[in-house]
């Protein structure tokens, strides 16, 4: 059973008070200032929790993976105890990168340069001609640098900063408990994307902020999910992350029409409910309490253990949590996905990576699951991790009309004629963004 059960008759996530706001001005140059990514740097992505990867990627001992973040290197690896421990991918005698792939298996790790060798807790076991260092051997003494490493809902999460907040006081009780009721760890990642993307990576995360371009950049998605922000909810958490939920699997209000578009009278066939019964736009409405009640019923029978738990409005609803700074994991009934802006490794504020992640439960009889990219459906086994340049192929309708216009903001915001956001208040988890930026930029 899981521990992260919420009640049962909840029709959505649970109301928080919300963090006040002080109306901080956005200036342009945290877009388009090298000065400003460098400071940000120092002061926020080496002082946040952040994704490295997939926990059943490290199951047994000696199994790691390696996670770039802008210029870091991070390596992650089971231990002989069964903890993940993460560390630089720096060899402490003369810094060469001692990891050179995204995945592998080492019973010690040996640096190319001078074959000094490393147990997967970090110490150093061996150096060549350990008799000729004045100060003593380095066997016992030097070691890897360790930062934070955790393991919560399948994932791997990993901390710079040596002092920082644990992971679930970073994330909060409410994100944790609603988060955890996923079954995450359950989960198979089955699609891997990076693309080299030509924004900043804050653009990425302020548009996964708000839905109030939804009905202009996404009509595609209007027919199963709600886009008028009257009827979503929209929350700023005191932890500095957001979230917004977002009633699905019957059409918007603002959809036209009387018909059930294809795609949900499909899911709506899958659960024994004909499309029909529900024609009119009077009768739209009444599809998402009709599934969330067929779900709850079928479910289990049909093979869809993770629906174990499960409030009502998790049987159709999405739910975008925004993690601070940068990890925008969105939780529907049967995947979750992750998409996440990344600073660019060679320090160019104006380009970034761009992951897009795509994780489902294993369901039997099940062998295929729908790609949030687009083309053929995807077998339900890990993916590989692919890697493209914005343009060169689609990440999904989507993420390329989200690019689209991020490469078009990227050049506004470079511009003379720049002035600070004048946001509407469905807006509001944007503001609530650059204030926690502020704070963060604003330490020692």
């Amino acid at each position: 059973m899981n521990q992260y059960i919420l009640a049962s008759d909840l029709d959505r996530p649970v109301k928080l008070d919300e963090a006040e706001l002080r109306q901080d001005l956005i200036s342009a140059e945290r877009y388009t200032s090298a000065d400003y990514a460098r400071e940000e740097w120092k002061k926020v992505w080496m002082r946040t929790w952040n994704l490295a990867g997939m926990a059943y990627h490290v199951k047994e001992e000696g199994e790691y993976i390696t996670v770039d973040l802008a210029h870091e290197s991070i390596v992650c690896v089971r231990g002989a105890d069964g903890e993940i421990r993460a560390f630089y991918n720096s060899c402490p005698h003369r810094g060469t990168r001692f990891a050179a792939v995204e995945e592998g298996y080492a019973e010690k790790f040996t640096c190319p340069y001078h074959g000094w060798q490393f147990s997967t807790s970090g110490e150093t076991i061996f150096v060549p001609n350990e008799e000729d260092y004045a100060q003593g051997s380095p066997c016992g003494k030097k070691r890897l640098k360790e930062i934070q490493c955790r393991e919560l809902f399948g994932l791997i999460w990993i901390n710079m900063d040596n002092d920082c907040a644990s992971l679930e006081e970073f994330l909060g009780e409410q994100i944790v408990r609603e988060l955890g009721s996923y079954h995450m760890e359950n989960m198979v990642r089955v699609m891997n994307m990076t693309a080299d993307s030509p924004c900043n990576w804050k653009i990425i995360t302020d548009n996964f902020n708000e839905a109030y371009h939804v009905q202009v950049l996404h009509p595609g998605l209007i027919p199963y999910i709600e886009a008028n922000y009257k009827n979503c909810q929209f929350d700023t958490l005191a932890e500095g992350h957001n979230r917004g939920w977002f009633p699905s699997h019957n059409p918007s209000i603002l959809q036209d029409g009387d018909e059930v578009a294809e795609h949900l009278a499909a899911i709506m066939r899958q659960w024994d409910l004909d499309p029909e019964d529900y024609h009119g736009r009077e009768n739209h409405p009444k599809i998402r309490k009709a599934l969330q009640q067929a779900k709850r019923e079928k479910g289990i029978e049909k093979g869809y253990l993770h629906y174990e738990g499960y409030a009502d409005y998790q049987f159709t609803d999405y739910i975008i949590y925004n993690i601070f700074p940068n990890s925008v994991i969105t939780v529907g009934p049967d995947g979750v996905q992750l998409l996440r802006p990344r600073p660019h490794p060679s320090g160019d504020p104006a380009r970034c990576l761009f992951d897009h992640w795509w994780m489902v439960p294993e369901i039997e009889g099940i062998t295929h699951t729908p790609s949030p990219a687009g083309g053929p459906d995807l077998p339900i086994e890990d993916g590989e991790h692919e890697v493209i340049v914005y343009g060169e192929k689609s990440l999904g309708t989507t993420a390329d009309e989200d690019l689209s216009i991020a490469k078009m903001q990227q050049e506004g915001l470079a511009s003379a004629g720049y002035q600070p956001f004048y946001l509407a208040h469905q807006e509001r988890r944007v503001q609530r963004f650059h204030e926690v930026l502020n704070d963060y930029m604003s330490k020692d």
